[in-house]
């Protein structure tokens, strides 16, 4: 289905880089100026890349549709100050017939930042696995209050399979802490699990997704070692297939590798979104 174009902004003149930078933001939420440079031209960017589109969110910039933060690039040692960028107000209303569920980045905490890209960071590496092996990616980061309120849920559909068989859908959790926030002798990471395991094939995940009961629940974590912690816990506690773990590392390195482990069987064999 074809979205219809937004309206034209006084004062902003739409270029096709414009629109693209714009149809980014609405469709990512936040991306580092290095991220719309890479997401614009389908490889790693150069130098004069990043220059034109530093120049590009400048424009968008001075016309209010965009907001920026800056943040502390852990990659970098070198430069000026870095940014995160995302639609302001004024963006979102320009953007709805571009991206219905796009979401303003004004006022955003600034604390929640490092969360927010390692979101995107996720969606890019899968929206690249999706295209590579002609899967079609449905993203949903906006509009998710539910019994579970995860960071995103999402939908890989294989088109060349039956509609039931043909599509599986997830959703996503970026756990960055280490595990803590005991309550009654259970972390906060554990609450949460036992949340979506008590969701699977229930009738209120019906109710409210309208179109599925069973998912599985991808949680990234930092480290190997606290990913493996968790595993064990899980085992002991909600040990089932529909929890997938794995690292910030091995996603990045390779998202449509076997690097996904689950509480089941985490000693013996790993998944990918291949997987039969």
């Amino acid at each position: 289905m074809t979205r219809p174009s937004p309206q034209a902004l006084p004062g902003l003149k739409l270029y096709n880089t414009n629109r693209q930078v714009l149809a980014l933001l609405a469709e990512f939420f936040c991306l580092r100026t290095n991220d719309v440079a890479e997401l614009m031209r389908g490889h790693t960017p150069t130098d004069s890349d990043k220059r034109s589109i530093r120049q590009t969110l400048s424009v968008l910039l001075a016309a209010g549709v965009v907001s920026r933060l800056p943040y502390l690039d852990l990659d970098r040692v070198t430069g000026g100050v870095h940014y995160a960028w995302g639609l302001s107000d004024k963006g979102v209303e320009f953007c709805k017939g571009l991206w219905p569920l796009c979401k303003t980045f004004d006022e955003h905490s600034q604390r929640t930042l490092d969360h927010e890209l390692e979101i995107s960071s996720f969606h890019m590496a899968l929206k690249r696995f999706a295209a590579k092996h002609h899967l079609t990616l449905y993203w949903q980061q906006a509009d998710l209050k539910c019994t579970v309120n995860p960071d995103a849920m999402f939908a890989l559909i294989d088109p060349a399979k039956p509609e039931d068989k043909g599509t599986l859908y997830y959703f996503l959790e970026i756990e960055r802490a280490k595990i803590g926030h005991y309550q009654n002798g259970e972390p906060s990471i554990m609450r949460k699990l036992g949340k979506y395991h008590a969701y699977y094939g229930s009738d209120a995940c019906q109710k409210e997704w309208g179109t599925f009961r069973q998912f599985r629940v991808i949680v990234v974590q930092r480290t190997d070692e606290r990913r493996r912690n968790l595993l064990k816990e899980l085992n002991q506690q909600y040990n089932h297939r529909m929890f997938w773990l794995v690292t910030e590392e091995a996603y990045k390195f390779g998202i449509g590798g076997e690097i996904f482990a689950t509480p089941r069987d985490y000693e013996s064999r790993s998944y990918s979104f291949l997987s039969p």
